[in-house]
């Protein structure tokens, strides 16, 4: 074996090679085993479930083609998966889809053995291994010369059970299918799960896409036309049959396509079936070797498995070891089990679901996300519902699959884990350096622009208000400026409450319901706003509960609480305080919390935040600020020194579009650093007002602050605005009463 150093695959298969490639994957022993225990499962109906697999398999089909479109590198749903999730994901499911191709490669060599003695006493096993190294060796000469005989064997199988077909529609007795549905609703589910090995071939077709000419046309005309074609023929192949021939009859039958076309095609019609039976899983085995040792290249390219798995061969130009290493593991199978061909068939089958389910999330996620590099050529119809919707309906099925199968899949799915474990020790660089987070976080951030971009500047009623909790009566001049500024942003009026808290035993006099003029004053002259549009009212209250006194305040057209906090602003000062009367109450009202540090005039203010998006409330309220004080505005994230390339695109285009979206002249900083939270502290220092908001959690409402939130105010020496959304959803009353206030 001459080999060259290139990892790169030559373009050479057409419409025609991929979509007998495709066939041949499906067309194999299912067809020609399968008949009798679906037929006992479903009766007639088992019909039904060959096109319920089939509208499955096509859903997949059309996910695995949008992904391959985007990314037409050899690995097929490998590539895809790596790349959307990561290589850990991708490990495992890369020697899942390469173990159900090698299983049923396995299988079919199998029932190749068995086909073969119908025309002569050889070993089957013998005939399964002869056949399983040849067709390596032709795979290893080159994929042209697989797909000419893959072209060749699967014309063959066309036209016999096209005859089968042809002859077999005009020769049923419908008498036979009464009743239709004698296994029931439930024996349809089960055989769906049954027969869908049968179409796992399509999904894995797509691991060729590197060798594919104008992959972007060829793959969709392609893969849905053998598709569709396949469970045509599978549905009339299993209507003929259980047109023909009793139930109880093709239960019994070891062979009961073959006992089918002898009833309406004499006695030729055995050896025809037999030899359409040897080109099946001739077809079969050939697609196997072909498309699974694509994927051990794709891994190898990735740094996953041994640096050997993806060198070519300088003289055919295909992936040597791959190949080698897969015919030799499908020969080994054969032996192992020793001709076992349900238990290949069921634990090949359960991979193949895996992977199908996977790569319906994976299209989901993508599409959510939204990656600058994916451009795919064919995109689903109908996302997220129709590839959740297929995703789904795989996954049902494992149920139906068997316990050896299911014990299997979690054996190997432990054993990708390990083995990537041990890869990031001993090995090259893997690759990609992302995983699921980060595309999550990308997803994340998308939608968070989609929602403020929708939502911006979504206020609000005629009369609402802004609700001001000072201390004891006291001010500062930053809390006025903020007062100001959220009654221009929210087009409210301001209420000013002084909440006095006196001791149990004492009693509580008539509330005072004029303010003294020594704290009102301040607070009258900083009004700036205009009188005739924005009202500012002032009351004075004596409580023995000052959180509930704030939350008796607060009405239906309250937009913002905001309070002037004088202690120590750490989680742990709010926990039983008043604020936290506000966090645990089902108000739905935006929260923000002021520490004044007498930093002066706001002129730079610093909106933070590390991985997660930001608010709508911390972009709004800072932006609000901005403009009311004519403040230099800069969103600022940090990321870890050790975060994925992709984690830092998606983080710089989440801030540059969320930029567009302030009225303010807004400036955008990340920072890379091993410690985020001391780099923001830092960037804060520098700032005269930082912005920061706490997560919105409606299972647990009373956390205000994170771990970044909580350190970051309190280490800071600038003031601080904590910030909070709604912990609830706004009553729909509400929202009703807005939108017939809203002005025309």
């Amino acid at each position: 074996m001459s080999e060259g150093t290139g990892s790169d695959l030559s373009r050479e298969l057409g419409i025609v090679a991929v979509f007998t490639l495709t066939t041949g994957t499906m067309l194999g022993a299912g067809i020609f085993v399968l008949p009798g225990p679906a037929a006992e499962g479903a009766g007639s109906a088992a019909a039904l479930s060959f096109g319920l697999a089939g509208l499955i398999a096509l859903v997949a089909t059309m996910c695995a083609v949008e992904l391959a479109t985007a990314m037409p590198k050899s690995g097929g749903s490998y590539y895809f998966t790596s790349r959307a999730m990561g290589p850990l994901i991708g490990t495992v499911v890369g020697f899942g889809t390469w173990l159900s191709l090698v299983f049923k490669g396995s299988f079919a060599l199998v029932g190749l053995g068995w086909y073969v003695t119908e025309f002569s006493a050889v070993p089957i096993l013998g005939v399964a291994v002869v056949g399983g190294f040849l067709l390596t060796v032709l795979n290893w000469v080159g994929a042209e010369k697989s797909s000419w005989l893959q072209n060749l064997i699967v014309g063959g199988l066309v036209v016999i059970l096209g005859i089968f077909v042809g002859k077999g529609l005009f020769a049923t007795d419908r008498t036979l299918w009464q009743p239709f549905t004698a296994g029931g609703v439930g024996g349809v589910v089960a055989t769906t799960g049954l027969v869908f090995i049968s179409y796992l071939g399509v999904v894995k077709a797509t691991a060729v896409a590197e060798e594919v000419k104008d992959p972007g046309t060829t793959l969709p005309r392609a893969l849905f036309s053998a598709v569709v074609f396949v469970t045509f023929l599978y549905v009339a192949i299993m209507l003929i049959i259980t047109g023909v021939m009793p139930l109880d009859d093709i239960a019994e039958s070891t062979a009961p396509i073959a006992d089918a076309g002898r009833l309406f095609l004499g006695a030729l019609g055995g050896a025809v079936v037999a030899i359409a039976g040897i080109f099946a899983t001739v077809s079969t085995a050939n697609a196997a070797v072909l498309s699974a040792s694509r994927f051990p290249f794709a891994m190898s390219r990735d740094g996953l498995v041994t640096p050997k798995l993806r060198q070519r061969s300088s003289r055919f130009e295909t992936p040597t070891w791959a190949v080698w290493l897969t015919g030799g593991v499908m020969i080994t199978l054969v032996l192992a089990f020793r001709g076992d061909v349900e238990g290949l068939a069921k634990i090949g089958g359960t991979f193949g679901i895996l992977v199908f389910a996977l790569l319906n999330l994976t299209v989901v996620l993508l599409r959510s996300a939204q990656p600058e590099w994916y451009e795919p050529a064919y995109r689903v119809p109908f996302s997220p519902w129709l590839p959740l919707a297929g995703a789904v309906a795989a996954l049902l099925l494992l149920p139906f699959m068997g316990r050896l199968s299911q014990v299997a899949a979690v054996v190997f799915v432990l054993f990708g884990i390990g083995w990537y474990a041990v890869q990031l020790q001993v090995g090259e660089p893997v690759e990609p350096d992302h995983d699921i987070r980060d595309l999550l976080l990308g997803a994340q951030y998308r939608q968070s622009i989609e929602e403020k971009a929708s939502k911006s500047r979504e206020f609000t009623d005629l009369g609402s208000h802004v609700l001001v909790e000072t201390f004891e009566g006291e001010t500062n001049p930053l809390l006025c400026t903020l007062m100001n500024a959220f009654a221009e942003e929210f087009d409210a009026d301001l209420e000013v409450l002084a909440i006095s808290k006196i001791p149990p035993q004492t009693p509580i006099v008539e509330p005072v319901s004029h303010a003294d003029a020594d704290w009102k004053e301040p607070i009258e002259s900083a009004h700036t706003l205009d009188r005739d549009e924005h009202t500012v009212s002032f009351e004075q209250i004596r409580t023995h509960d000052r959180g509930a006194a704030l939350i008796d305040a607060i009405r239906e057209k309250t937009e913002l609480v905001l309070i002037d906090w004088h202690d120590p602003i750490r989680k742990y000062h709010f926990r039983e305080s008043h604020v936290d009367e506000i966090l645990r109450s089902p108000l739905p009202v935006r929260l923000a919390v002021l520490k004044y540090r007498e930093t002066g005039d706001i002129e730079d203010i610093v909106v933070a935040a590390a991985t997660n998006p930001y608010d709508r409330a911390e972009i709004e309220l800072a932006d609000a600020v901005a403009a009311a004080t004519d403040a230099r505005l800069t969103l600022v994230k940090a990321i870890d020194e050790e975060a994925a390339e992709e984690a830092e695109t998606s983080a710089r285009e989440y801030l540059t579009d969320l930029a567009k979206l302030t009225d303010s002249p807004t400036e955008t900083e990340l920072l890379r650093t091993d410690d985020v939270d001391c780099a923001l502290v830092k960037r804060a220092n520098a700032a005269d007002l930082l912005v920061m908001g706490g997560p919105t959690r409606p299972d647990r409402i009373r956390e205000f602050f994170g771990q970044t939130t909580d350190f970051v105010p309190a280490e800071t020496t600038s003031s601080v605005l904590v910030v909070k959304e709604p912990g609830v959803q706004v009553p729909l009353s509400r929202r009703i009463w807005r939108w017939l206030s809203r002005p025309d």
